[in-house]
């Protein structure tokens, strides 16, 4: 795939795209940290004038004033909250319908799910940056104020705060670096657990039916072992790092408290002072220990940035096409080849064909052969990594994507039907019609059978089709391909769970379709089904050996198969 574009890092730039709401909380942080000075500054006030004085109205006026500052430091607080909350609803705007597109082209990639995890760490990130976890970066920059304003009062409080500041902060960092690469084994165990588990949870009735329980469970438990040995290895380290920090803090309090107490005695500041250093040294360590208190949720999050950002530059956005008007629709492949890591050698390799337009092809060989990543080519599900395929006159990736798919029908194997109602997913959960979904529906044939449901087309199904029998699946799945008269429709075995009815009913609606000027492309095993094609594709080890009409590739199978007797019985 190559090295990924750095210049294209489009979580950074969402982020830059956020600044204004990010400076505006920064703002809202500056203002409160000033305002907090008032605590300190009553404190000094009241001991140092008002008790001296014995003057009752300086007293309330200064009251006043303290309460006025503080209730605009509680009013700002609650703005900053609003804001972030309001910029992290940006940031999901933003990014979510991205991460979302990427891991559908992922994983059709891929050929295989890897869950939806990477959606739930953009969740984990998104929070932590626009939550409370990010109060302590806007606080973070007043710590050398408050030491300042401390040296200020006197350098050796300054001095003490200093250096309790900076032990703090060390043993933050010293946290961090013990457990960094403890918490990120543990997240990877963590994520295989859940992916397999999700996995069993699909397929459940395997499980049970063929006694794999206790199996997959050991399986389960390995993984989920690994993830709970790198967690408790972290905690460990944190919980010794920690009691350090609070011991740390305690004792910052006392020395704190017994400097001020010995430079009162000095006559070198004003009793009142002592308390009044102490309050302002606590908010000079309230950064460093709200990134202590949150570091979990930090290294989560930084963790989540990375997949996040790592899955973006992996499946780029798509550039904006300008749809073009309706164009002649015959699909022409130019040596065309696909790979993938796990395996040497292409899965399909230099092929070259013109299906034109309104033409039935047929496509068999042998398992194992590649028909079905062919056919998933075809439609677009994944790119070839050689070669050129054109729908019209016009690339794959010329297409404008949702003009691309409106002229696509596809039935996969396994069906693929989503949870939702009967009509959402004939509808592709679009906005159809509904006379474009009953013609569909009639077209597959499954009209009657829709009716024949507890609440018709507002049947709820669960996900992948449970509440139907297979067969039902697949012929609704061939109603969804069949939804606005598609100009290639590309089916991959979709008679494999139809009895004789219903194969006769898939018949009829291909020759439907045909009728209508459709481009139709039918993998399958059944011979009986490819009465309706004008052309029969062989592919064998990815390979297309032939591309003729039906008998002419008939007879080159039995002309191969006889040539390769002889060297199977020697």
């Amino acid at each position: 795939m190559g090295a990924p574009n750095q210049d294209r890092d489009e979580l950074t730039s969402a982020l830059q795209r956020l600044w204004p709401h990010f400076t505006m909380a920064g703002l809202f942080s500056s203002a409160i940290n000033l305002l907090y000075l008032a605590s300190p500054l009553y404190l000094m006030q009241v001991y140092n004038r008002v008790l001296l004085s014995e003057n009752v109205s300086t007293l309330l006026l200064l009251t006043l004033i303290l309460a006025a500052a503080l209730l605009t430091m509680a009013v700002l607080d609650t703005i900053r909250a609003q804001v972030l909350i309001r910029c992290g609803v940006r940031l999901d705007q933003i990014i979510a319908p991205r991460v979302f597109e990427a891991l559908i082209v992922r994983s059709s990639r891929q050929g295989f799910s890897k869950s939806a995890h990477t959606l739930r760490e953009f969740d984990e990130f998104r929070t932590f940056a626009t939550g409370p976890g990010i109060y302590f970066a806007f606080d973070l920059p007043w710590i050398p104020l408050y030491l300042i304003l401390l040296f200020f009062i006197h350098p050796v409080l300054g001095g003490v705060a200093t250096f309790g500041a900076v032990l703090l902060l060390g043993l933050a960092f010293l946290n961090e670096v013990m457990t960094r690469r403890a918490l990120r084994a543990a997240e990877e165990q963590g994520t295989k657990s859940f992916v397999f588990a999700e996995n069993i949870l699909r397929h459940s009735d395997v499980v049970l039916a063929m006694g794999m329980h206790g199996a997959v469970e050991r399986h389960w438990r390995t993984n989920r072992a690994g993830m709970l040995a790198g967690q408790a290895y972290a905690s460990d380290r944190n919980s010794v790092v920690s009691s350090a920090i609070r011991f740390a803090r305690l004792l910052l309090q006392s020395l704190m408290l017994g400097a001020g107490a010995w430079l009162a005695i000095d006559h070198a500041i004003q009793p009142a002072t002592i308390f009044a250093a102490s309050i302002v040294m606590g908010r000079a360590l309230v950064p460093v220990e709200q990134a202590v208190a949150t570091w979990k949720q930090f290294t989560v999050a930084r963790e989540a940035f990375r997949h996040v950002r790592q899955l973006l530059i992996e499946v780029p956005a798509k550039p904006e096409h300008t749809v073009l008007p309706e164009v002649r629709t015959a699909l022409t492949a130019d040596h065309l080849t696909y790979r993938v890591t796990e395996r040497r050698d292409p899965i399909i390799k230099d092929v070259d064909f013109r299906i034109e337009e309104g033409q039935a092809v047929g496509i068999v060989g042998p398992s194992g052969s590649g028909k079905s990543t062919l056919a998933r080519l075809m439609v677009g599900a994944i790119p070839p990594d050689e070669g050129h395929l054109k729908l019209g006159e016009l690339e794959y990736s010329h297409w404008e994507p949702d003009a691309f798919g409106r002229r696509i029908g596809y039935l996969p194997q396994d069906v693929g039907l989503f949870a939702g109602t009967v009509k959402e997913n004939i509808a592709r959960f679009g906005e159809a019609s509904i006379e474009e979904i009953v013609d569909a529906s009639r077209i597959a044939g499954i009209h009657d059978m829709i009716l024949a449901l507890p609440r018709q087309y507002d049947t709820v199904l669960g996900p992948g089709g449970v509440g139907l029998s297979g067969g039902q699946r697949q012929r609704l799945g061939l109603a969804r391909a069949l939804l606005g008269k598609p100009s290639l429709l590309v089916l991959d075995e979709p008679n494999a769970n139809l009895d004789v009815a219903g194969e006769i009913g898939l018949r009829d609606a291909l020759k439907d379709m045909k009728a209508r000027g459709t481009t139709i492309v039918v993998i399958t095993h059944r011979t009986n089904l490819l009465e309706v094609v004008d052309m029969l594709m062989f592919v064998r080890a990815g390979k297309l050996e032939k591309f003729a009409p039906p008998q002419v590739v008939y007879e080159h199978i039995r002309q191969t198969a006889n040539a390769l007797a002889p060297v199977r019985a020697a």
